[in-house]
């Protein structure tokens, strides 16, 4: 399950995203969304937490899936990932989700945006057939390719605290090279798919997921030379995307419990003891991204339908904006009214309820007098 969704994650479709990370058996290539349950669309956003688990609120709602944030050094922004129709491309919004605005174009998936310690740049991973890890400049532009893997390539960049070098996870295990791209060195080396790095803010130590021995997935720990590397977790459920806090104390990551239940974001200690579940609904490949003054966490989820404002529209309109709001629409009441024929005189659920994926709008329309 994890090697083929992150196989499907270096090819950048949506489609294979939502799909896999829901459990669906679909995994195609389209370059438009999944649809399923009367037109439904998987979709995903950011959401922020506070560090104890309170105060969970959504960033973004934009209708296209979003994931992968990553707090700016300052604080004032976060980057992720946007799909655009085609192709996941990096955005960067401000600390509160408004002004977003697209960073990487073209022909590519770009994703996984990391940035460097100074906030002068950000590292991400482009995907075209393989993966490589690139370079930009924070603002966008001025790319500069740092790796050349072997197929499937190269992912999930991770700034060292000076900002000199860039761990990244390749099928072969955990690599490092310098921020130029030279001077390439393993980390790692299996028997199992180690991914998602994350570099400690304080210190020698390197962060990161694997299946070592098990199918259900732990968190290690390793020096950047390949020493000391031992598990944080020793757990049956599926723990992903471990994420430092600022003051190198903590690590957020993901739990999975069961193959069909939610991810949710967990934080422990940099030993692993005291692991506390924050009940923030997640998915098993969220990557958690601590705010810069360690009080807060961003995360993804692929989120269940937000309701939309649709009465006072014409039924044509209202059942776009249901659909595009990972709804279905649900039964159809006509009832004499003096608005216009067609026109939504009301609705069930009410404007900005959350519900399960498909779940159903049910409209009263207008049909004259």
């Amino acid at each position: 399950m994890m090697t083929g969704m992150r196989r499907a994650l270096l090819f950048g479709t949506a489609t294979a995203v939502a799909s896999i990370g829901l459990g669906s058996v679909h995994a195609s290539g389209s370059s438009t969304p999944h649809f399923r349950n009367g037109g439904s669309v998987w979709n995903g956003d950011i959401y922020v937490v506070n560090a104890d688990g309170t105060g969970r609120r959504r960033l973004t709602s934009d209708p296209a899936e979003e994931f992968s944030p990553a707090w700016s050094p300052d604080g004032t922004k976060i980057a992720f990932s946007r799909f655009t129709g085609r192709h996941f491309q990096i955005f960067v919004a401000g600390a509160d989700g408004s002004g977003a605005r697209q960073l990487t174009t073209g022909s590519s998936a770009a994703t996984d945006a990391a940035w460097s310690p100074d906030g002068r740049h950000i590292a991400f991973t482009r995907c075209n057939g393989s993966c490589d890890i690139y370079v930009m400049n924070a603002s966008g532009g001025g790319e500069i390719r740092l790796t050349r893997g072997e197929p499937p390539g190269d992912e999930s960049p991770t700034w060292s605290p000076d900002g000199r070098k860039i761990a990244f996870a390749d099928l072969d295990g955990i690599f490092v090279v310098d921020a130029d791209g030279s001077d390439r060195q393993r980390v790692t080396d299996g028997p199992a798919d180690d991914r998602n790095p994350a570099w400690s803010p304080v210190g020698p130590e390197i962060a990161f997921d694997s299946s070592r021995g098990l199918f259900n997935g732990d968190i290690y720990l390793v020096n950047p030379g390949g020493t000391r590397l031992h598990p944080i977790t020793d757990s049956a459920p599926l723990d992903s995307n471990p994420a430092w806090s600022p003051d190198g104390r903590r690590i957020a990551f993901m739990r999975k419990q069961t193959r069909t239940a939610n991810a949710r974001v967990f934080v422990m200690n940099a030993d692993g003891t005291g692991q506390t579940n924050l009940h923030a609904i997640g998915d098993a490949y969220s990557t958690p991204a601590w705010s810069p003054d360690g009080t807060r966490i961003a995360y993804s989820w692929l989120t269940a339908c937000l309701v939309p404002q649709v009465a006072g529209k014409d039924l044509g309109d209202a059942r776009a904006r249901i659909r595009r709001a990972s709804c279905s629409v649900g039964r159809l009441r006509f009832a004499p009214s003096g608005r216009p024929v067609g026109v939504v005189l009301s609705q069930r659920p009410q404007p900005r309820a959350e519900r399960r994926i498909g779940s159903r709008v049910n409209l009263v329309v207008s049909r004259g007098r």
